[in-house]
């Protein structure tokens, strides 16, 4: 049965790179939907430069002409007072913050591996795992406080490899941690964090080679039909924590992270590992922990033993000696 509409009234939700594309067609819908919405995009190519105001002030405007409330933010996500500041803003302006969403990306031009730009790489690094880590750090207390929270961060296709896009893939990858982490702290404060690896025509997509397969791809894929699941994520009614799910073009499909049972040998030389090899690509048993912990009591039963590292309710190691905050 499907549910009843759902609604944003009274949410205030940070859309990072909202002035384009996939954050574009989710801020608009959001709006629409009720919530108060901080359009955050620096309006920069993707490169990473020429930034400009001009993208997040516009769709801030189109909601705002359409009766929503929306304010435009072009602090630079790749600092870390940048990404601060756009938490900060929905506060200042709306009184809470209820939700985040990181689109922002650059994508740089592919490079093989001798060829990787340091500058390409940090970019890249910056405006994703870095400024997801410090906007959920800056947004975290204020959700304790609301007991309430939905953060959707956005990994790619490209961690399954892509030539020439190392970096991007290093850089989105890493969501893949941070999801699966933050949403083991969040769920006793009502907080839920999932990932979208999406496929939409966007600014980067319209780069591919011309083929029958990009016209397809063109027609199918509509930032839309990425901006309705990335919006029931960030909803009241999302019942789903610490996933992955690939969207695009109306199929929402479910991301796992497996390991296979493998082959136990004794660990005593380097030829067993290449006699072991064979055992291990043709296995399919394959299992799907949702944790740390869980994983360490799978593998642990492999070898007979019953036990488990406590990883999902408290920290799995102690501090290093001297070690502050």
């Amino acid at each position: 049965m499907a549910e009843g509409r759902i609604g944003f009234d009274g949410r205030v939700i940070l859309v990072t790179g909202g002035g384009r594309g996939l954050g574009r067609a989710t801020a608009l819908l959001l709006a629409e939907r009720g919530a108060a919405v901080v359009v955050a995009d620096n309006g920069a190519a993707m490169d990473g430069a020429a930034a400009s105001s001009g993208p997040a002030e516009t769709v801030a405007a189109e909601i705002a002409a359409g009766g929503g409330k929306a304010i435009a933010c072009t602090a630079d996500l790749a600092v870390e007072a940048g990404a601060e500041a756009a938490v900060q803003a929905g506060v200042d302006a709306f009184g809470r913050i209820d939700g985040l969403i990181h689109f922002a990306s650059p994508c740089p031009d592919l490079k093989a591996a001798d060829r990787l730009s340091t500058h390409d790489l940090e970019l890249v690094m910056r405006v994703n795992p870095f400024a997801a880590l410090w906007m959920a750090r800056a947004a975290w207390p204020h959700m304790v406080r609301q007991r309430y929270g939905r953060f959707v961060f956005m990994p790619s296709g490209a961690i399954y490899g892509a030539m020439g896009n190392t970096d991007y893939a290093a850089a989105k990858a890493a969501y893949l941690g941070i999801t699966r982490c933050l949403a083991l702290e969040g769920p006793r404060d009502g907080i839920r964090v999932n990932a979208i690896s999406p496929s939409a025509r966007t600014r980067m997509t319209d780069r591919f080679h011309p083929s029958a397969y990009a016209e397809w791809f063109y027609a199918t894929m509509p930032p839309e039909k990425v901006a309705v699941a990335a919006a029931w994520l960030l909803s009241e009614a999302c019942t789903v924590n610490g996933e992955i799910f690939a969207v695009g073009g109306g199929r929402i499909a479910r991301m796992a992270i497996a390991e296979n049972e493998g082959a136990i040998g004794s660990g005593a030389s380097i030829e067993e590992v290449g006699d072991l090899m064979p055992r291990v690509m043709a296995d399919d048993r394959f299992f799907h922990p949702k944790d740390l912990g869980e994983r360490s009591a799978r593998v642990a039963a492999l070898f007979g033993f019953d036990g488990r590292l406590s990883s999902d309710k408290e920290f799995a190691v102690k501090p290093a000696a001297g070690a502050g905050d």
